[in-house]
């Protein structure tokens, strides 16, 4: 009996006393992984690198993160210092800008303005703006400017991408001056509807601040008002605020290198619909999950599923409703990026398994960082996006059978499979070689650093192909027979 217990009860000891290696945590292999995106013959932990060696190697001062799995936060950390040159360690709670991460907020606002019957997704928002009117010209005749259009960025407005800022102690201009180009407004680009509505995307900040403004205009609120009560407290984002400057330990902005913002700690921006508000990993880890809970009808806010569907529905190209999204056939993920002048965040949620990661910078010049970061979580937790592959062998007898051509008679198209020094290409052309395919899963193909965007798998013996890109619809292609020769 004593010998049957002898090596259960030795290994307890080893495993108490730490003499036996333990398998990493999930956070300690996300922390160990960071890498991009990629699509290799290696192995991902080849190509990895730890999360404060990148952080020096990049120049970032502070770093805060938060992690979701199956609809809860999994882990949240802090890394770094709220300021070069101090030693005051970024916490849990220390405040960063999330810049236009915060257009999901707006984007919720608005929902639930449609909900409670306020305004229609689909109707001109002249008819409800009372301050200030978009300008009419022959293209809006065609199709006024809906909230659809603000917030899959396909009103027409050509403004482009950010804001400037205003420093703390500087006059900021109202959110009127701001729309009217009047000092002390800095902007200096014409809000004019330069293309159909709904008919081109182009990214528009510009478009948030009319929303931000319909908004007050609506409910006879001010913005942060109606957010705070409506989104805000609702879901317990406490570490969240649109004030200019908040009473709270803030990170300090910086710019390329590791360099702070010269005579000040961070810009303010009146723009709050567009350019978000002061928050933490953790609060707009909380969002996600609102957002998640919202698609099964769960949500605690004013808002039904079929509008977060809609919101996760494309509207023109990868847009939805003030997100990006991603996936095959049909959206597994939204995400949205920020830069503020001294910060960057991103954010990605997906809908599949209900996980997700924020990272937050106070540093305008973390993008590598950031995706190396969310590539981590991926693959650690297994996401349907984001995730490196390595790259697989062909068998030699599937690949002889692959070869040839297809034909959709529904897009009246043809692709190719060709071969090429023992390497598979498919092309949309006879004569030319194309794209390089890579055998990622047992039926699974893409193209070199596309693995999130193109899908190829074959069916019945290599008679039919399937072709897939992003989030549109699968095109099956038949196996055109050989002639006789």
């Amino acid at each position: 009996m004593t010998n049957r217990l002898f090596p259960v009860t030795a290994l307890f000891l080893l495993l108490a006393y730490g003499l036996v290696a333990q398998a990493p945590t999930l956070k300690a292999q996300v922390e160990g992984n960071l890498h991009l995106q990629t699509l290799s013959d290696r192995e991902v932990s080849t190509m990895s690198k730890d999360i404060n060696e990148q952080m020096k190697a990049y120049n970032i001062p502070g770093a805060s993160v938060a992690v979701i799995n199956n609809g809860k936060i999994d882990w949240v950390e802090s890394y770094g210092v709220i300021a070069n040159g101090t030693t005051e360690e970024v916490d849990e709670s220390t405040l960063f800008q999330c810049a236009s991460i915060g257009k999901l907020i707006t984007s919720i606002a608005a929902l639930q303005l449609v909900e409670q019957g306020y305004i229609g997704l689909d109707d001109p928002v002249n008819n409800k703006l009372k301050r200030w009117k978009i300008k009419d010209n022959e293209l809006t005749e065609k199709q006024p400017v809906s909230l659809r259009h603000l917030l899959s960025h396909s009103s027409g407005l050509q403004d482009s991408y950010g804001f400037l800022g205003y420093a703390p102690d500087e006059e900021a201009p109202s959110i009127l001056q701001v729309l009217n180009n009047e000092k002390p407004s800095k902007g200096k680009r014409s809000l004019e509807i330069k293309t159909v509505p709904g008919t081109v995307e182009k990214y528009s900040g510009a478009g948030y601040v009319i929303i931000q403004l319909l908004i007050e205009d609506l409910t006879d609120e001010t913005f942060e008002a109606y957010v705070s009560e409506n989104i805000l407290a609702p879901i317990g984002m406490n570490n969240t605020y649109y004030d200019d400057n908040p009473e709270a330990k803030l990170a300090h902005g910086h710019k390329a290198k590791g360099v702070p913002l010269k005579e000040k700690k961070y810009h303010i921006y009146p723009e709050k619909a567009a350019a978000g508000p002061w928050t933490t990993a953790h609060d707009l880890a909380l969002l996600i999950i609102e957002i998640q809970r919202a698609m099964k009808g769960e949500s605690t806010l004013s808002i039904k599923a079929s509008d977060v569907q809609e919101m996760m529905s494309p509207q023109i190209n990868n847009k939805g409703l003030g997100v990006n999204l991603k996936g095959f056939g049909g959206t597994q993920a939204f995400w949205h990026a920020g830069q503020n002048l001294g910060y960057t965040g991103l954010l990605y949620g997906t809908l599949e398994n209900d996980s997700g990661a924020v990272i937050l910078l106070n540093t305008d010049a973390g993008e590598r960082f950031m995706q190396e970061f969310i590539s981590s979580v991926a693959n650690t937790y297994q996401w349907p996006v984001m995730r490196s592959y390595k790259i697989l062998d062909v068998n030699k007898e599937d690949q002889k059978n692959m070869l040839g051509t297809y034909y959709s008679s529904v897009k009246d198209s043809r692709l190719y499979i060709k071969e090429k020094k023992g390497q598979l290409y498919l092309s949309k052309s006879e004569k030319r070689k194309g794209y390089r395919l890579y055998r990622v899963g047992d039926n699974h193909f893409t193209f070199k650093n596309a693995q999130d965007y193109y899908k190829v798998w074959f069916e019945s013996n290599f008679t039919t192909l399937n072709f897939l890109e992003g989030l549109g619809k699968t095109v099956s292609l038949q196996k055109e027979k050989q002639k006789d020769t």
